[in-house]
């Protein structure tokens, strides 16, 4: 339940998803144990603990130790041990991923490398907001609308011809106030996309393509 683990209970369970925390470190149980269905203060090192988790009815586990790699490794031992269902395990270092492969865990992530590798294509595309790196050289990265695309339909600007991009879908953007008075930005996927649909100027752009091409579509319609 540190930033990671704890930051994905939390928006789990905003989704409306059920959710156990488990953490040996119990200040960081007492922060979170209210804002999520089930916490409990464990050390899943040891195999007795492990018999105390609800794993019978759970769906997904996820083990997102972020700071000892052997007490990751020895988690997800005893939790495929015991658990035959979905495991997602966090990988800390390339060794550390080389062991989660050898005990044949399919679904391994290195949340930091992922966030490096966006952050990397915000710096290196003008306009970037977010990117999802897919296999090879392609990505849908969501970009900040060029100036010159304002007003025109997806049809006008022949995307696909020009730049080898699709635009997948525009994000809305709508700002709201709380009772407070403080303004915050909403977010909403509008759609498919028809070649009639007119851009608007607060617009985001789900874009799909190599970098390349579609840093080139950016700056030539800046």
């Amino acid at each position: 339940m540190g930033n990671f683990g704890g930051n994905l209970a939390l928006k789990l369970t905003e989704d409306g998803h059920e959710v156990f925390g488990v953490d040996k470190n119990e200040a960081k149980i007492d922060l979170i144990q209210r804002k999520i269905n089930h916490a409990i203060g464990l050390d899943t090192t040891e195999e007795s603990s492990i018999n105390h988790l609800p794993l019978e009815d759970t769906d997904i586990v996820v083990i997102a130790i972020g700071e000892n790699v052997g007490a990751s490794i020895t988690t997800t031992a005893l939790i495929k041990k015991h658990y035959g269902g979905r495991i997602i395990a966090r990988s800390l270092t390339p060794v550390h991923k080389t062991v989660l492969e050898a005990m044949q865990i399919e679904e391994i992530i290195e949340p930091e490398a992922e966030y490096a590798n966006e952050l990397a294509n915000r710096i290196m595309v003008k306009g970037a907001v977010k990117s999802m790196e897919l296999h090879g050289e392609y990505e849908i990265l969501e970009v900040k609308i060029p100036k010159k695309v304002v007003g025109k339909t997806l049809g006008d600007l022949d995307i696909k011809t020009k730049y080898k991009a699709h635009i997948i879908t525009v994000i809305k953007q709508s700002e709201d106030k709380n009772y407070l008075g403080s303004i915050s930005v909403s977010k909403q996927v509008y759609g498919i996309l028809h070649s009639v649909y007119q851009f608007e100027e607060d617009d985001l752009l789900l874009v799909f393509g190599t970098k390349k091409n579609i840093d080139k579509f950016i700056e030539e319609n800046a």
